[in-house]
């Protein structure tokens, strides 16, 4: 995590702010949001909703008294007791989530993921210094569709160490086991505070509609006090209007909806800003997330979650290139330093490309490597009498050398300067001395250097059998 410097990017002014906030407000109030769940919508017309035209209105006074109780920032904790803070001033990360496709380390070619990659993946992500959370970032392709969901986080919370990420659930059913394997793993360890261990995702569908099975999921994670991500991810033109304006009202009431459903069921349970608006080749209607509009609607989003008062997390690490290329590299460092730059408490997308389609252990190690080029750029220049060293050139001034002055070396130490893990730090003969690799290359060979130093973290004997008897039980109903 880095400290965020007190001036943010900001794409929106105030006003713009304002705006969008109104506008939201409005659809609302008057056009209402789509649901099926009958018992969910007489709780909220005792609150003071109505339901005309087959859609429930949403008054802004729910919607205040929603964001009033909704947390600010949220503590987790990973199984080694480490904490992670969301919402303090400093910027967290993840990955991206259920990706079909994996790069093979041996072969370069693409291919169906597996649950065996999903382990490794894991471990890997164990060892990132700049990936906040862990999570299934690529969805095993061999496990049964009913249970997918399940087996991904119970994968994530047998290997991972640090707190996990946003995976989403999509059925009511999964989410009811996804609850039982939390409980289990969070009785695993030291929490003494009840620190929360995992954010789950949760996507309504656009425009606006909350079918029965996503409020089931809702009241499944939710009355658990387990804290969710509404991951909305309307599409320009498609499912949203065309300009960006347009999609981020709908995208803005989505998400103040899903506030005020949230809050009905657990008052005080966390929501994350999860916006995921995005822009699709208009000739196929395919998504694509490579292009400048990812960064920018990622930085406009920080700015509302934070006139909300709930923490966001939104995409930035993300290409819609399908190789390790140029394309890749630009798209990707680009659409992740905006909302970094704009103060976002949470990024996602570690590891994906391909507009969300494929991934890559590579990917996962070049992307920590940006974020911390990144963190760089953010953290500034500190300028205070021993940063500005008027001692230490007239010291130069006498004949000294700046090289040896101890100056040199405590600012050496404390991080003035940037040094890549990966990429090249010298003159083109110590690349050539070192075998002429590109950066893939040195990406699979640190890759390799830690997967064969990791030890797995195993849990308890008592809690693995916990979580077998939980997946067969819901291999038993669902499959």
């Amino acid at each position: 995590m880095t400290e965020l410097t007190k001036t943010w990017l900001k794409y929106l002014s105030d006003e713009d702010i304002h705006n969008i906030d109104q506008a939201s407000r409005r659809v609302l109030a008057e056009v209402g949001i789509r649901m099926e769940d009958e018992t969910f919508i007489a709780r909220l017309k005792k609150k003071g909703c109505t339901n005309n035209n087959n859609k429930v209105q949403i008054p802004s006074e729910l919607i205040d008294a929603a964001l009033k109780d909704l947390p600010r920032q949220v503590t987790f904790i990973g199984r080694k007791g480490d904490t992670l803070e969301i919402g303090t001033g400093h910027t967290a990360t993840h990955t991206g989530a259920s990706i079909p496709y994996i790069i093979d380390r041996e072969t370069g070619k693409k291919r169906n993921a597996t649950l065996t990659d999903l382990e490794d993946m894991i471990r890997l992500m164990n060892h990132l210094d700049n990936l906040s959370m862990v999570g299934a970032l690529i969805q095993p392709q061999e496990m049964p569709a009913e249970i997918s969901e399940l087996i991904q986080n119970a994968t994530t919370l047998r290997l991972g160490t640090k707190p996990g990420s946003g995976q989403a659930v999509s059925t009511a059913a999964q989410a009811r086991y996804v609850a039982e394997l939390l409980q289990a793993y969070e009785g695993s360890f030291d929490n003494p505070d009840n620190y929360p261990t995992s954010t789950i995702g949760i996507s309504p569908e656009d425009p606006l509609y909350y079918p029965a099975e996503i409020t089931g999921v809702m009241e499944a994670l939710i009355s658990k006090g387990i804290p969710t991500l509404s991951l909305v991810a309307p599409i320009l033109g498609f499912t949203a209007p065309m300009t960006i304006g347009g999609g981020m009202v709908q995208m803005n009431a989505n998400i103040l909806a899903y506030c005020v459903l949230s809050h009905d069921i657990n008052p005080s349970n966390p929501v994350f800003y999860g916006a995921r608006l995005c822009s699709a080749n208009m000739t196929n209607g395919h998504s694509i997330w490579g292009v400048p509009e990812i960064g920018i609607i990622g930085a406009c989003s920080v700015q509302l979650a934070r006139h909300y008062g709930i923490p966001s997390d939104v995409y930035g690490y993300s290409s819609t290139s399908c190789t390790h290329d140029l394309q890749l590299g630009v798209e990707s460092s680009t659409n992740g330093l905006l909302p970094f730059l704009a103060g976002a408490d949470v990024i996602s997308g570690f590891g994906s490309f391909g507009s969300g389609f494929i991934a890559s252990f590579e990917d996962l190690v070049f992307d920590d490597e940006v974020f911390g080029m990144n963190q760089r750029m953010n953290q500034g220049v500190k300028i205070d009498p021993d940063h500005l060293a008027v001692d230490v050139i007239a010291d130069a001034m006498e004949g000294k050398d700046f090289f040896l002055n101890p100056h040199t070396l405590k600012h050496l130490r404390t991080g003035e300067l940037f040094r890549p893990k990966v990429g090249l730090y010298d003159l083109p003969k110590k690349w050539e001395e070192e075998g002429c690799q590109n950066m893939t290359e040195k990406c699979r060979e640190r890759v390799t250097e830690i997967l064969d130093k990791n030890e797995d973290l195993p849990l308890p004997d008592e809690v693995e059998k916990e979580f077998d008897t939980i997946i067969e039980a819901a291999r038993k109903e669902l499959c």
